[in-house]
C-alpha cells in the first residue's frame, strides 16, 4: 500500500486524482465514551476529596482533632502521598492494562473513603487519608497516557481541552455535589440499615460514597472494549508513519512501501543526547536557578494552600454554615474564580511578553503572588459566610493566573530532550512545600486558638509571609531565569 495516489501524466487519464494524503481516520464513539468515563472517575475523586473539607468541622468535633492534626491530614496524608504515588502508578500504567490500574485506584480511594467513616481516632483518619491520596494519584498519569492512545493527533487537542476544562470545573462541581450528598444522606437516614441510623452524618456520608465508587469501577472496566479498533478509529503511528515523507516534490511517492522514520536522538552512556547537554551537566550548570524557582513557587504555595483546605473551614467554624451550604458556596466561588483567573492569566501573559519578553512568566507569577497576599488580609474583616466565599473567589483569580502561567516556566527551562526529567524533578522538589502549607496554618492556629478568629489570623500570616517571600525570591531570580531561557533556546 502506498500513501499517495499519483499519475505520471495528468492529461493521460480523465479520472486523474490530484496528489493527496489519505485522511486520518477519526476517533470512534467508544473513544469519546472512554473520555466520558475518565471524567466521571475524576469528578468522583473531586467529590471524595472535597468531602474531607466539607466535613472537617463535624469530624473535628467528634474526634477532638487539633488544627495541627487537620493540617497533617491535608498535607502529609493527602498531598505528600499523592505526589509519591504518582510515579509508581504511572509505571504500572505503562506496563499493565491501564483500565485495571485505574479501577484498582478507584477501589483504593473508595475503600479509604469508607474507612474514614469507621475512624475512631486520628491515626485511623491519617491512614485513610494516605489511601485516598494514593488512590487518586493514579488519575493524572493514567488519563494523560490513555488520551493519546484513543485520539489521533488532529483530535487530541480537543480531547485534552475538554478533559482539562472539565477537570478544573470538576472541583467546583465536586464541592456542589459533595454538599448536596451530605444533605441527601441526612434526609434519607431513615431509609438506611438500622445499624447505620445511629451514626453521625459525616460517617454515613463516607459510607455512602464508598459504595458510589463501585459502579464507577464497573464503568472503568468497560473501557476495555474502548481500547480496540472501534474506539480509537485509527491506527496509532508506528515506525512506518502515515505522515507525508519530506523531500518528495508535491508529496509524490517513491513507489516504495518504506517510510521515513522520525529521527531518533542517540543517547550516550551518561544519559546525554548526542549533540545536546546531558541531564547531569544541565543540573550542574543551572541548579541554583532551578532551586530558586522551586523555592519561590513553593513558599507562595505555603500560603496559597489555605485557599482550598482552610478558608472553607473558616466559614463553617466562625459562621456555623452547614456542609450543604458550604459546598454550594465553594462551588460558585471556584467556578467564578477559575473563569476570571483563566482569562486574566492568558491576557497577562500576552501583555507581559510584549513588555518584559522572556521574563514574562516569572513577572506574572510575582504580581499574582503579591496580589494574593494583599487580598488575604480581607479575611480578618469578613462578617458572614458570603464574605468568606467572595474572598475565596477573589483569591482564586491570581492562583488560576499562576496555574495558567506556571506550565510555561516548567516547559521552557529545559531542552526538549531533558524536559520530562526536569519537570519531574521540579515537581518532586515542590512536595515539601505542599505538605508544609496546611501544616503551618494548623500549627499557627493552635498557637492562637484562644483568639476568636485565630484560624483567620493563621491563614493571613501564612499567606502574607509565604506569598511575599516567594514573590521576592522569584523577582530576584528573574535575570537568571532569562539567561537560562536564552541558553536553552540557543542550544535547542
Amino acid at each position: 500500500m502506498t500513501l499517495f495516489a499519483t499519475t505520471a501524466d495528468p492529461a493521460a487519464s480523465p479520472s486523474h486524482v490530484p496528489t493527496t494524503v489519505i485522511p486520518a481516520r477519526k476517533a470512534g464513539v467508544a473513544s469519546w465514551y472512554t473520555l466520558a468515563v475518565l471524567l466521571v472517575a475524576t469528578i468522583l475523586g473531586s467529590v471524595d476529596s472535597m468531602l474531607v473539607t466539607l466535613l472537617t468541622e463535624p469530624m473535628r468535633a467528634t474526634l477532638s482533632l487539633s488544627d495541627t492534626q487537620i493540617g497533617m491530614l491535608k498535607g502529609a496524608g493527602l498531598v505528600l502521598f499523592t505526589g509519591l504515588a504518582t510515579l509508581p502508578l504511572g509505571w504500572l500504567g505503562d506496563r499493565y492494562d491501564r483500565r485495571l490500574v485505574l479501577a484498582a485506584c478507584v477501589l483504593v480511594w473508595s475503600a479509604a473513603t469508607g474507612l474514614r467513616g469507621t475512624a475512631m481516632d486520628y491515626t485511623m483518619l491519617f491512614v485513610a487519608s494516605i489511601g485516598l491520596g494514593v488512590g487518586e494519584a493514579g488519575l493524572g498519569p493514567i488519563t494523560n497516557s490513555l488520551i493519546p492512545d484513543l485520539f489521533p493527533r488532529a483530535q487530541r487537542v480537543l480531547a485534552n481541552a475538554i478533559f482539562g476544562i472539565s477537570s478544573i470545573f470538576g472541583s467546583a462541581l465536586g464541592a456542589v455535589l459533595g454538599g448536596s450528598i451530605v444533605l441527601a444522606v441526612e434526609k434519607s437516614r431513615h431509609l438506611m440499615p438500622v445499624g447505620w441510623q445511629g451514626y453521625e452524618t459525616w460517617r454515613l456520608t463516607f459510607f455512602v460514597m464508598a459504595f458510589v465508587g463501585l459502579p464507577v469501577i464497573l464503568l472503568v472496566l468497560t473501557i476495555r472494549s474502548a481500547r480496540g479498533k472501534a474506539a480509537a478509529g485509527y491506527e496509532p503511528p508506528t515506525a512506518e508513519s502515515d505522515e507525508p515523507v519530506e523531500g518528495h516534490a508535491n508529496g509524490a511517492s517513491t513507489g516504495s512501501t518504506s517510510r521515513a522514520a522520525a529521527p531518533v536522538a542517540a543517547v550516550g552512556a551518561d544519559g546525554a543526547v548526542l549533540g545536546g547537554i546531558s541531564f547531569r551537566d544541565y543540573l550542574r550548570a543551572h541548579w541554583r536557578t532551578l532551586a530558586c524557582l522551586v523555592a519561590g513557587s513553593g513558599l507562595a504555595s505555603v500560603g496559597l494552600s489555605s485557599i482550598g483546605s482552610w478558608i472553607p473551614i473558616v466559614a463553617a467554624r466562625q459562621f456555623g454554615i452547614q456542609p450543604a451550604q458550604l459546598g454550594q458556596g465553594i462551588g460558585i466561588a471556584v467556578m467564578a474564580g477559575t473563569l476570571v483567573g483563566g482569562v486574566l492569566g492568558v491576557k497577562a501573559m500576552r501583555l507581559a511578553r510584549r513588555r518584559v519578553g522572556l521574563a514574562a512568566p516569572v513577572r506574572v507569577l510575582v504580581i499574582g503572588y503579591c496580589t494574593a497576599a494583599l487580598i488575604s488580609i480581607g479575611l480578618l474583616f469578613v462578617r458572614s459566610a458570603n464574605d468568606v466565599f467572595l474572598l475565596l473567589g477573589l483569591l482564586l483569580v491570581p492562583l488560576i493566573c499562576g496555574a495558567v502561567v506556571l506550565p510555561n516556566v516548567l516547559q521552557e527551562v529545559a531542552p526538549a530532550h531533558l524536559r520530562a526529567r526536569v519537570i519531574g524533578l521540579l515537581s518532586m522538589g515542590s512536595l515539601p512545600f505542599a505538605v508544609l502549607g496546611p501544616l503551618a496554618i494548623g500549627v499557627i492556629s493552635d498557637a492562637v486558638k484562644s483568639i476568636p478568629n485565630g484560624l483567620a489570623m493563621a491563614i493571613v500570616a501564612a499567606t502574607l509571609t509565604g506569598c511575599l517571600a516567594g514573590a521576592a525570591l522569584l523577582r530576584a531570580t528573574e535575570a537568571a531565569f532569562v539567561r537560562l531561557l536564552k541558553k536553552v533556546n540557543a542550544t535547542s
